[in-house]
């Protein structure tokens, strides 16, 4: 039976020390963490994140680790303010967005775009005029306004601002992308006050003035990263949150750096049952760069990252008041049989493991790193407009209303659901450390990618996709029966070399498997910060199939998914060559 199917004992793996250290995780000491982190406002590059920053190096260098420290320059952008001048004479005051541009007063009309899906700008004849829509301010709807011709965008939040950054590019801007950093400026205000701008169009008067102040230049930010080694292997685990945010960030991020603290504290003590080092690393530019501190890692430390790191366990806005789901992860495909594990394990409760969104901190792909959560906990889904943008966005709407706000401050933190939290995490990067097999399940891959290819072969039938159904369904058969070979080995007292056999060869499909079906095809540069879809050069058979077939458009379509074929049926004999070399 494969990983697929259930989930095999190895993948379980629990031992006397868990037990011992998930009873010690200290509510008390979570607090204190998180107490001394958000006591500083900690945009990029701030006084404030230097001291959250100094907090969590003490701590690392106390409980026995290696720590490196430094500052590396990142192309980070500080909202400072914004608001609309209406024509009555109100002024409100609104919310400017990271990296949109300054504007000491744009006066434009205002029209009233919708959900600003593309086809609302066309109806709207939005070119040349400042967009009204009802929408978080996230880098897919700014582009879109963008280039739809707008001069300015609002955005309306119903209830609470939410602090957002619109640019599209991942990390610090490429001679190929800086064309993208946003034109147009931005800002979002609320519920009422974007009815009041609908009345005044609605009346014909909707003349309005936009000021927007950002400070976007390059800046030092910190960098830091915690090893601990391991005593087997030379591989390691690489745990990652970002530490700056907006305002106090005590959600987002405080109490993760806390949970990444505690975790170093647990495991630090118990270094002799690690196999592989754990390796901690706190971002800047999460917030305020798109990225950019973990982008600079993957791009600095490639090579270390493709010869030695095993697994990407992430984390971020855990222990919030009133979040006791843990009904929806992520984690690529890979690895969803692990983490649905651990969190049954130690919440009971049942979790659905999904495709990554195209967000939090997940620089690594292109290397082809196995990665495992993100958010965590979630608030039971609400009937909102924030859950509705979350899903959208993240594929869950468990965040809390103070999500990116000013209010996300102490109070907001449960001590009970963040140390059970903390265990989740605790389990999972003892597990990965400890573990004689790595937990991954390709297996459950094979099948996601047999999937897609079969749906991208219906969607059109004006490309040959019978080559890459043929190789996807070739692995799935091959993936089972490597599955149960790595079952066998666990099974019994199998000696060091068969287990070091079955985790290279776990880790020789990932690096395949997971640039495959998460990138663009480039695996030393980073994809957008937009939306890629799995198996995303094939994606095309979608476009292929509304077009004529015998326009240019269509074969060019038709030109463009036969190279990607290409690139396709190659990993999957790559892959499939690895699994035939694996001799248990």
């Amino acid at each position: 039976m494969s990983g697929s199917e259930s989930l095999t004992p190895y993948w379980r793996y629990r031992d006397a020390l868990e037990a011992e250290l998930l009873p010690a995780v200290s509510a008390d000491g979570l607090m204190a963490h998180t107490r001394a982190i958000a006591a500083w406002e900690r945009e990029s590059g701030t006084p404030g994140e230097a001291q959250a920053y100094d907090h969590i190096e003490r701590a690392l260098k106390s409980y026995g680790y290696a720590v490196e420290r430094r500052e590396i320059e990142a192309f980070i952008s500080l909202p400072l303010e914004g608001r609309v001048a209406l024509p009555d004479g109100v002024v409100i005051e609104g919310l400017t967005h990271a990296f949109s541009p300054s504007t000491d007063g744009l006066e434009a009309e205002v029209v009233d775009v919708g959900d600003g899906n593309p086809e609302d700008f066309v109806r709207a004849g939005a070119a040349g005029k400042i967009a009204l829509s009802d929408s978080l301010a996230t880098p897919g709807k700014a582009w879109a306004a963008q280039e739809a011709g707008t001069v300015g965008q609002i955005f309306v939040n119903r209830d609470h601002l939410h602090n957002m950054i619109v640019t599209t590019i991942w990390g610090t801007p490429e001679p190929d992308t800086a064309w993208r950093i946003p034109r147009t400026p931005c800002l979002s205000v609320r519920r009422s006050d974007g009815e009041r701008i609908r009345q005044l169009i609605r009346a014909g008067r909707g003349r309005v003035r936009l000021e927007t102040r950002v400070r976007t230049a390059w800046a030092p930010i910190p960098h830091l990263t915690a090893h601990l080694d391991g005593t087997a292997e030379d591989r390691f685990i690489l745990f990652s949150g970002h530490v700056d945010g907006w305002h106090y960030g005590a959600m987002d991020n405080g109490t993760a750096n806390a949970t990444m603290l505690e975790v170093a504290r647990l495991l630090a003590g118990r270094r002799r049952a690690l196999r592989r080092g754990l390796r901690l690393a706190f971002w800047s530019g999460h917030s305020h760069g798109r990225y950019a501190g973990s982008a600079w890692y993957a791009d600095h430390a490639w090579s270390e990252l493709q010869r030695r790191c095993a697994v990407h366990l992430n984390i971020d806005s855990t222990g919030a008041r009133g979040a006791t789901d843990y009904s929806v992860l992520h984690a690529t495909e890979d690895a969803q049989s692990f983490v649905e594990g651990v969190v049954h394990d130690v919440t009971g409760q049942t979790a659905r493991a999904r495709r990554f969104p195209r967000a939090g901190d997940q620089s690594f792909w292109g290397i082809g790193i196995p990665s495992a959560l993100m958010s965590l906990s979630g608030i039971p889904k609400q009937d909102t407009d924030l859950s509705r943008w979350m899903e959208r966005l993240f594929g869950t709407a468990g965040f809390p209303w103070w999500w990116h706000t000013r209010e996300d401050t102490i109070d907001k933190i449960d001590p009970e659901i963040l140390a059970l939290d903390t265990r989740v995490y605790v389990a999972a990067a003892l597990r990965l450390c400890a573990a004689p097999l790595l937990p991954l399940d390709h297996a459950r891959f094979a099948r996601a990618i047999l999937g897609t290819v079969e749906e991208l072969g219906r969607a059109s039938g004006q490309w040959d996709a019978v080559p890459a159904i043929d190789a996807a369904r070739g692995l799935v058969e091959r993936a089972d029966a490597f599955v149960r070979a790595v079952d066998a080995v666990a099974a019994g007292a199998a000696e060091p070399s068969r287990v070091e056999g079955a985790n290279r060869a776990m880790i020789r499909l990932s690096r395949t498997l997971v640039p495959l079906f998460y990138t663009r095809g480039d695996r030393f540069h980073h994809d957008l910060a937009l939306p890629v879809p799995p198996l995303a050069g094939l994606q095309g058979a979608h476009e292929l199939a509304r077009l004529d077939a015998t326009s240019d458009r269509a074969r060019f379509a038709v030109a463009a998914l036969a190279r990607e074929k290409n690139r396709v049926v190659h990993a999957l004999e790559e892959a499939a060559e690895t699994i035939d070399a694996f001799h248990p």
